[in-house]
């Protein structure tokens, strides 16, 4: 059954045929709350609370085929709530780091997390629009369709925030990498220097 038709059946009120659209919209809807909120918590939070609203006001959505860009609306909303109102206190890496691990190679596992955070950090610094569709494309995984039905907006669109979003990724990346070069270079030439 496609989601359309489980859109429909929820209108009706069928709750498993809601649980259907939320496993099939849940991951598009945290990735979106994501790229507006920058941390992943924040965004389960808001995606689930846009959820149980969308539950509730289900019957004044006009057409199933609309759901995607309804939703995305809902979310929106949430995420905006959430960042007008008080962030709840955040633990430090320094502090995460403290906290012993069951990994077998911690400095494999810092390096692949130092680099998650660099590539998160790159897309979180996207301008808005670029950021969302990054977010759901290289965090998310979602097709460049699904992100234009989800986002209410033209294919030629997402493509050309893409092509932006990845040009300046690039360049991010590249800066980022060059100033790292830079300041081991300084740094191991004051080690020499002895000062």
């Amino acid at each position: 059954m496609d989601w359309q038709s489980q859109v429909a059946q929820a209108r009706e009120g069928d709750v498993d045929a809601y649980a259907a659209v939320v496993r099939q919209f849940g991951d598009m809807a945290r990735g979106y709350a994501y790229s507006l909120l920058g941390d992943f918590h924040l965004a389960e939070d808001a995606a689930q609370e846009a959820f149980v609203q969308a539950y509730r006001d289900l019957p004044m959505l006009s057409a199933p085929r609309a759901f995607p860009g309804w939703l995305k609306r809902i979310v929106f909303k949430y995420c905006d709530r959430l960042t007008r109102g008080k962030r709840p206190p955040l633990t430090t890496l320094d502090e995460a780091a403290r906290i012993a691990g069951a990994e077998p190679d911690p400095s494999a596992e810092a390096a692949r997390r130092e680099m998650a955070e660099t590539v998160l950090a790159a897309v979180a610094a996207l301008p808005k629009r670029e950021r969302a569709v990054a977010a759901l494309f290289y965090v998310n995984g979602y097709s460049r369709r699904t992100i234009a039905e989800f986002l209410d907006v033209p294919l030629t669109t997402v493509d050309d925030r893409l092509h932006a979003a990845r040009r300046l990724l690039r360049e991010k990346m590249a800066k980022d990498a060059v100033d790292e070069q830079i300041s081991r270079k300084i740094q191991e030439n004051m080690d020499a220097a002895d000062w």
